[in-house]
């Protein structure tokens, strides 16, 4: 018994950390990977994000990229110096403490692609051995996006600590 409470609490702290692709929204859909990097400031409460995804789907729909973006936001931060954020959920424990809640948030009918709207003109679409590498540059609402976590008890908000 105690073997397995010990693999447990490994596994739910080294395989966020390795993780570096998620569950797309619709039904079936492969796990998605993407990379995300800053891409310029921002206007006030957005971060102005820049996505590529790695997929066999040439036409990946556009929810699905706003999707990858807010999931880089939250879990994995992003770098590009000089725009570097942290991840906004903190840990990237987070996500697997409250799993039902996000996995309702990033499917097909959950809201996440509502915190983000891609930038206009900004998608392209290369094709990388049997796979498709769509990029995108995407704004992400940080704010709203922190204040709705907060409001369903996902995250912490600042005054939380006090």
């Amino acid at each position: 018994m105690k073997r397995f409470g010990l693999l447990l609490l490994i596994a739910l702290f080294i395989i966020p950390f390795t993780s570096t692709s998620y569950a797309g929204g619709k039904k079936g859909e492969e796990k998605m990977s993407y990379e995300i990097f800053g891409a310029g400031s921002g206007t006030q409460g957005n971060y102005l994000v820049e996505v590529s995804v790695k997929t066999k789907d040439k036409k990946l729909d556009d929810d699905a990229i706003k999707r990858a973006a807010v999931h880089g936001v939250l879990f994995r931060g992003f770098s590009n110096k000089p725009y570097s954020q942290k991840a906004l959920a903190g840990s990237p424990a987070n996500e697997a403490e409250h799993v039902d809640f996000y996995k309702e948030f990033f499917s097909e009918d959950g809201n996440a692609a509502s915190f983000a709207s891609l930038i206009p003109g900004s998608r392209t679409v290369k094709k990388v051995d049997k796979k498709y590498v769509i990029t995108a540059r995407v704004t992400v609402n940080k704010d709203a996006l922190a204040q709705y976590l907060q409001k369903m008890g996902v995250i912490r908000g600042l005054n939380s600590a006090f």
